[in-house]
């Protein structure tokens, strides 16, 4: 019930996020105002304070529905306080970082450019302004610290914009049961570039503030720029690793020249900047990264070991080298995981591409089954009807009673067409309370054979040997092959046509014979019979059971249709 409370509450908010900007603004106002400066100079001005920080802290309420005006506001008030207030450190000056981060999440991509563009520039005025008449040190450090806030809250800002504005598609929730570290995880994958910008920030405040603290015995002035250019570029370690890699060449190479005498806490980035050419770069800056490694740790050594013993240069390089090829190497486990998880990926999808594929040849297939099915069923019905039909036109002037025999000839072919349809199309309807009547066999050849006789063509059934066990697809396809065979005969052997059907069960296979002695050589017109479904779909049945059919012209006159099925398995 908690849990549905919270989220009640956290959709209000949603659909409500003018009034949530006006109470964060009121509420950011009611702590920092009263308090007017943090710097404690004597010379500060309660009453101009108290005006500066409620012209910043109130367009706050507008950071979501106009950030760029706000965001104009803000940096006009910041302005004025510089010259207003040059020595003073307001708490309402937390709007400034907040601003920031509302551009880059709710303002368009130019103005999110552009805020951390400001608040860097904002970051050096007001380290100069706040610590006019100190050490150069000291200002560099506190517009460092400053630049690290800022590129923190445009990070932030960063990441908070695909979700506002749905840039990125969407993907499937996590679980509620999933582990909170899990869903953690996915996250920080999620949004690689925000994790690197944070961790570069971190490393920023760390290690620029650790070289504040220390006497350099050469040129202080050089020491900060230098660390910011060796910890900065770590946050495009894996978008831009190449260029980042670069920049950090660049200032270590610097170092050596500028800062000769003391080794900075920033050079950790030479490592970190190895490996990421190692897990993310080309294979090609790869291995430049891992070379550069080790001559810079030659040369570091020499730099800043060189003055001692042989044996410690020798040492240093070492060690150095040592860490090196150790972040080089876990770099390209990386890779190597990174690799595997994309095979798995491409794997996966190619597997369902052929899925599908091997859905759509098994449609097509069906499709092809059923066409034939189709065409057996309604050529040879429709020919023994229009046999019937001619048959009875001429005799029911003479026979009445052979005309009557004839309709009762095409009414039973009729309804035995429309019983084979019923059961041929009852195999594409839904539902599992479907009942289908079996095909038809070898058995049912002869009352095949009885009905085309009885439609007026004289045939004969002729069968050899002992029947033997034969699955029950090479029987269908017998019996269709004899079916069509009978049905071209219908249609081409001539009025006076006679046909013989012969079935040998020899001790390997099912020998088929249909032979006429009609019009042999006009008979072989029917390959191209329609859509190709005649003999095309006989020889296809056949093959499909691992049998063969040979069909043509007899010598003498007539058409033959030779075929033989194997009593096992096609191999």
């Amino acid at each position: 019930m908690a849990r549905s409370l919270l989220e009640r509450a956290a959709t209000r908010l949603r659909q409500h996020p003018f009034g949530v900007d006006l109470a964060l603004a009121c509420l950011v106002a009611l702590v920092t105002v009263p308090v007017p400066g943090l710097s404690g100079y004597s010379e500060s001005r309660p009453e101009v304070a108290l005006l500066l920080g409620l012209a910043l802290c109130a367009p706050l309420a507008w950071r979501r529905r106009h950030p760029v005006p706000a965001a104009a506001a803000v940096v006009l008030v910041c302005l004025v306080q510089l010259v207003v207030l040059p020595a003073e450190l307001l708490l309402a000056d937390v709007a400034a970082p907040m601003m920031v981060y509302a551009l880059a999440a709710h303002g368009p991509r130019w103005a999110g450019r552009a805020g951390l563009g400001a608040g860097l520039v904002g970051a050096v005025l007001a380290a100069a302004s706040f610590h006019r008449g100190s050490s150069i040190s000291l200002i560099v450090s506190t517009a460092a610290l400053l630049g690290a806030l800022v590129v923190g809250a445009w990070a932030l800002g960063a990441l908070r914009r695909p979700r506002v504005q749905g840039a990125q598609p969407a993907r499937v929730p996590p679980a509620a049961d999933q582990p909170l570290l899990e869903r953690a995880a996915g996250w920080l994958r999620d949004h690689p570039f925000g994790v690197d910008a944070v961790l570069a920030g971190v490393a920023v405040l760390v290690l620029v503030s650790a070289s504040t603290d220390i006497n350099y015995p050469g040129s202080t002035l050089a020491a900060i720029p230098l660390s910011l250019a060796l910890l900065v570029p770590l946050a495009w370690r894996r978008r831009r690793p190449v260029r980042a890699a670069a920049v950090v060449i660049v200032a270590s190479l610097l170092e050596l020249v500028l800062v000769p005498s003391y080794f900075l806490p920033a050079n950790i980035a030479a490592p970190v900047m190895v490996y990421a050419l190692a897990a993310y770069a080309p294979r090609w800056a790869s291995r430049a990264g891992l070379v550069v490694g080790l001559v810079g740790a030659v040369l570091a050594s020499a730099v800043y070991f060189g003055e001692g013993t042989w044996f410690g240069f020798v040492f240093a390089a070492g060690v150095i080298g040592v860490l090196v090829v150790a972040c080089w190497a876990l770099g390209d486990l990386r890779r190597a995981r990174l690799q595997q998880v994309a095979g798995l990926e491409e794997r996966a999808r190619l597997l369902e591409l052929e899925r599908e594929q091997e859905m759509r040849l098994a449609a097509s297939t069906e499709r092809a089954r059923i066409a034939r099915e189709m065409h057996d069923v309604v050529a040879h019905s429709l020919s023994v009807v229009i046999a019937q039909a001619d048959g009875g036109r001429y005799a029911g002037q003479t026979d009445p009673a052979a005309a009557t025999g004839a309709l009762d000839a095409i009414s039973a072919t009729g309804r035995q067409a429309l019983t084979d349809m019923r059961k041929l199309l009852g195999v594409l309807r839904e539902g599992d309370g479907e009942e289908y009547a079996p095909q038809p066999d070898v058995a049912a050849i002869d009352q095949l054979v009885a009905d085309v006789r009885a439609s007026g063509l004289a045939v004969d059934l002729v069968v050899e040997g002992d029947p033997r066990p034969l699955p029950a697809g090479a029987q269908l396809a017998a019996y269709r092959i004899v079916q069509e065979s009978l049905t071209n005969v219908l249609k081409h052997a001539g009025p006076a046509g006679r046909a013989w059907v012969r079935l040998h069960w020899r001790p390997d296979a099912l020998e088929l014979a249909v032979l006429d002695d009609g019009r042999g050589a006009s008979a072989a017109i029917v390959e191209s019979d329609g859509q190709g479904q005649g003999l095309l779909g006989m020889r296809e049945r056949a093959a499909l059971h691992g049998g063969r059919l040979i069909a043509g012209p007899r010598t003498g006159g007539g058409f033959g249709v030779h075929a033989s099925l194997p009593y096992g398995p096609p191999r």
